[in-house]
């Protein structure tokens, strides 16, 4: 019996399974790419929300100077 003949069948795939594993990891390694590439565009949009929750309460402070302004008119 040789080696190759001792040892248990891979369950990715034919005997060695060496292509199937290789392809399992390339697949997972898309994925990581994809999570990463996604986890910095939610940072991104994070800090495009609070650019703009800065810019509405800023609008917000000046709007409610001006009210005050004509009020006093």
């Amino acid at each position: 019996m040789s080696a190759a003949e001792g040892r248990p069948r891979c369950r990715w795939g034919g005997g060695g399974g060496g292509e199937a594993v290789l392809r399992a990891r390339a697949e997972a390694a898309g994925y990581r790419r994809l999570l990463r590439a996604r986890a910095a565009e939610v940072e991104a949009l994070r800090g495009a929300v609070g650019a703009l929750h800065r810019q509405l309460e800023g609008l917000r402070d000046r709007r409610s100077g001006e009210l005050a302004k004509y009020q006093v008119r």
